[in-house]
């Protein structure tokens, strides 16, 4: 027996006795479910009831059917109404009078019910629910339908299956399967919105309490929720975004009088959700934030939160307001192939039609930020053109990481165990978001270290976070301990301890003017592997107290038209973020001379390389390999040109004692100068090689290594390419 339900003689009861109707009317198998005859046993008095049965079949009949063999077929009219009517219902030749009886009966409450008049909370909410949903009258006959056998005690009369739903409910609605089950299809709003669950029945859980009227929140807030403005990272935080893009928004938002689409894009994990309230902090605005699951955590679908993009847009104060879409990917995202970029798939993600997109960004009357990771080239042109600003947010810099650590410590009491100076070694060396930051230093409140085991503590966390994310733990850019630049043959006129002090002569401040004749500060390594240029750049970073940020092959060359081009703006623009030196390691690939190319790319990309140089203001350092096949113009932008060489005799002495702590005796060092192609690298190579082997190690063995990594060159031979 079906739980009971009271149902009132209001607009939901008539409603019930119009699909019930059309159940009788239209179904024509046998009934295995009494429950379907609750509606008569709850509302409908028994006598009344019997009454119209012994009216409408004769004595006969019913003694009939009094005698039947079979318990569930025999009749007693003493029993309740949905047994009588199920035996009706099921007796051979007894339907078409069954279907009478129930008829009257359906008639009489109705013209009952016609008593209490109309007005009640579900004809209003249901008429907001189908003008904010665009509902057609189909769709919302079927979700009234839906909502009434919810609400009611309106009981299917057999165990449907869900494939089979649709059926019935064309059943109940007098209405054809084919156009039924169009519009409850996956493709259809009902399902796409959520208004019907994966089971076919009215979605209670999310619309229940609007459609009851017990809270009027409970419809908009299903879609959007006001966001916290109270914890958010001061505005100055943001240092020049907020001071020049912020600035502008502020404007622009206050200006627009409502409509203003606003796009922050690019690397996760990078502020864009913090931006957004600081920003709305900043404008004395409530943000109102478009959700992307329900209570249960299940995520909603696009459509769903298109929906309540629209409801907000209709709902709050433009002048108030501000509606924030975070992780908008999906929405966004045009209809092209996917691919993978900054080490993102973006391949096979559902998207938007277009049309959709371009009416619901033409149609916003309250200011609205989007935030997406997506890249800019994912989303389609036309929706990419609706966008009043955009800010591509690209992965921290060392500043930033600074003040995201700072304020974190602060916000988590830890002053005491992690001071400033801790806080610009954690930025250095974890390249990680404000999310891991946060999570870490959640974690190390909790456990409370000693303060000598803080380092210890941050180091275990961060470990697997880094892991996890993708992120490499940064060691240092450091050159070795005993490293120094006596020994090293460079060829050129400017010698190593010169150049070191031209680049801080550059970087100095009376040398950091805006003159438009100041050169730049280009310097190009080159010369065969393992002679110093890469451990040169690290001591020119420690030296002149610069980060060095390290781009290698991997970092730059994309598998996409334009996006190696894109790379290569992206280093130049963090470096120079950071006041950072920029080294590009084993450049061969970018500074290839264009007269050789074959495609198209391989000239854009060198182009984009001159553009950036021409314009870096800061140290930016090249080494390669291979100098004779660079692009001619590229050589041209390099302020200094050093060629890093084999090392000669008296290096060659000079990094043995240094390297192994020895002194080599005439003959030692004759041998020693009669191995060609020696460099610096070699010795590291040896004295990692030998370093577990202990005292025991003799000169002779240091040279027969040595020896042995001469031979496995080419001699000399550098027309192969290496690197990207």
């Amino acid at each position: 027996m079906a739980k009971f339900k009271q149902i009132p003689q209001n607009y939901l009861f008539r409603a019930l006795l119009k699909y019930w109707g059309n159940m009788v009317r239209n179904f024509n198998e046998d009934c295995r479910d009494d429950d379907f005859f609750d509606v008569v046993r709850n509302c409908f008095d028994h006598d009344r009831a019997v009454e119209l049965i012994e009216v409408a079949y004769t004595e006969q009949e019913i003694e009939e059917m009094r005698r039947a063999k079979s318990r569930c077929n025999r009749l007693d009219l003493s029993d309740s109404m949905d047994d009588v009517f199920t035996v009706l219902w099921n007796h051979d030749g007894s339907r078409k009078k069954c279907r009478a009886v129930l008829d009257a009966i359906r008639k009489y409450m109705l013209a009952d019910s016609d008593k209490q008049g109309d007005g009640d909370i579900v004809v209003q909410r249901f008429s907001v629910l189908k003008r904010i949903m665009k509902l057609d009258e189909l769709e919302a006959d079927i979700l009234m339908f839906a909502y009434v056998r919810d609400q009611t005690c309106f009981s299917w009369p057999l165990r449907v299956e869900n494939r089979l739903k649709p059926l019935y409910y064309a059943m109940a609605l007098d209405r054809s399967y084919a156009e039924v089950a169009k519009a409850m299809s996956a493709q259809g709003k009902l399902m796409k919105l959520e208004l019907l669950d994966d089971d076919y029945d009215f979605n209670v859980r999310v619309f229940g309490g609007f459609m009851d009227g017990i809270s009027d929140e409970a419809f908009e807030r299903h879609f959007y929720a006001k966001g916290d403005t109270e914890d958010v990272l001061p505005w100055e935080f943001y240092g020049d975004l907020a001071a020049k893009d912020g600035e502008v928004l502020k404007r622009m938002i206050t200006a627009s009088g409502g409509k203003c689409n606003i796009l922050l894009y690019g690397v996760p994990g990078t502020g864009k959700t913090s931006f957004a309230r600081s920003l709305a902090k900043q404008l004395g605005r409530t943000i109102y934030e478009i959700k992307q699951g329900d209570e249960d955590g299940k995520n909603m679908k696009s459509e769903a939160r298109l929906v309540g993009i629209q409801v907000c847009n209709g709902q709050e104060d433009p002048e108030e307001s501000l509606m924030m879409i975070d992780e908008a990917d999906a929405l966004l995202r045009g209809s092209s192939s996917g691919f993978s970029l900054f080490g993102f798939d973006f391949g096979g993600g559902k998207t938007t039609e277009k049309g959709v997109m371009n009416s619901i960004l033409d149609e916003m009357r309250i200011p609205a930020i989007w935030i997406s990771n997506t890249p800019a080239m994912m989303m389609d042109e036309s929706v990419r053109r609706r966008f009043d600003y955009s800010i591509c947010f690209e992965r921290l810099n060392g500043a930033q990481r600074v003040a995201i650590w700072r304020n974190q410590v602060a916000k988590h009491g830890l002053e005491a165990l992690i001071p400033d100076a801790k806080t610009e070694e954690y930025a250095a060396k974890y390249e990680t978001s404000a999310g891991g930051i946060s999570t870490v230093l959640t974690n190390v409140k909790r456990m409370a270290p000693e303060p000598e085991k803080v380092d210890e503590l941050v180091a275990t966390l961060m470990k697997p976070h880094c892991q996890l994310m993708g992120v490499k733990n940064v060691n240092g850019f450091l050159p070795a301990k005993d490293y120094s630049l006596d020994g090293l043959n460079i060829k050129g006129k400017v010698k190593l301890d010169r150049l070191v002090a031209a680049a801080r002569n550059y970087l100095d401040a009376e040398f950091g003017s805006a003159d438009a004749d100041k050169p730049r500060m280009n310097i190009l390594l080159f010369g065969p592997p393992g002679t110093g240029k890469t451990e040169f750049v690290k001591y020119l970073g420690k030296t002149l107290d610069r980060k060095v940020v390290v781009m290698k092959g991997s970092d730059i060359l994309g598998k996409y038209i334009g996006q190696t081009e894109q790379n290569i703006a992206k280093a130049f623009r963090q470096a120079e973020a950071e006041h950072a030196i920029l080294f590009f390691d084993e450049v061969d690939g970018l500074l290839q001379d264009r007269s050789g190319a074959s495609h198209s790319w391989e000239i854009t990309q060198v182009n984009e390389l001159l553009q950036q140089m021409e314009n870096f203001d800061g140290v930016m350092v090249a080494a390669t390999n291979f100098s004779k096949n660079l692009d001619a113009a590229v050589m041209r932008r390099f302020t200094f040109k050093l060629e890093f060489g084999y090392l000669d005799d008296e290096g060659k002495r000079l990094f043995f004692e240094r390297m192994f702590k020895a002194t080599l005796t005439d003959e030692e060092f004759s041998e020693l100068k009669a191995l060609r192609n020696l460099a610096p690298g070699d010795f590291r190579t040896v004295r990692q090689e030998q370093f577990y082997l202990g005292e025991a190690v003799t000169n002779e063995e240091r040279i027969a290594a040595l020896k042995e990594e001469c031979n496995l060159k080419k001699d000399g031979d550098h027309s192969a390419s290496i690197g990207f």
